[in-house]
Formats: structure tokens, sequence, C-alpha cells
């Protein structure tokens, strides 16, 4: 079971769904980046067609994530 103090804000993540049974390649899954965290859940603002996220200071909606559906990527902080 993950953490979320083991998530940053600004970290690339990969949201890996249930479904997907690990596969990292998996079509469904969704790059984005921390924005913040509670003690609960990751608030993720997820990459789309207009923007990839950088900072997590994006204007969009963040997405409160399992930290347990959550994959960090390589070269995140």
């Amino acid at each position: 079971m993950r953490k979320t103090a083991n998530f940053k804000k600004g970290q690339r993540v990969l949201y890996v769904p249930l479904h997907a049974q690990g596969d990292i390649k998996h079509q469904d899954c969704e790059r984005g980046v921390v924005s913040s965290t509670n003690d609960r859940v990751v608030f993720v603002k997820y990459d789309n067609q207009m923007c990839i996220m950088a900072t997590g200071d994006e204007p969009y909606t963040a997405q409160a994530t399992e930290p347990d559906d959550l994959t960090l990527l390589h070269g995140g902080s």
C-alpha cells in the first residue's frame, strides 16, 4: 500500500487503472503531474490534448487519485 507522503508536487506520475492489472503499457494508462496530496489521495493534473502538465500549477482541475493506482515516472523528483 503506497502512502500519499511518497508523492510530491511536480512529480510526473502514471495512473494505471485496476483493469490494466499492473500493465504500464495498457492503453488506458494516463500520465500527469502531482499538484498536491492529503492523507488519503494524490491530486493529479492529467495530460490532455491541449497541454502536457509540467509543474502542477497549470490552470486545470486536479483529479483525486488513489496512491496505489500511481507509478512515479522516471525522472520524477
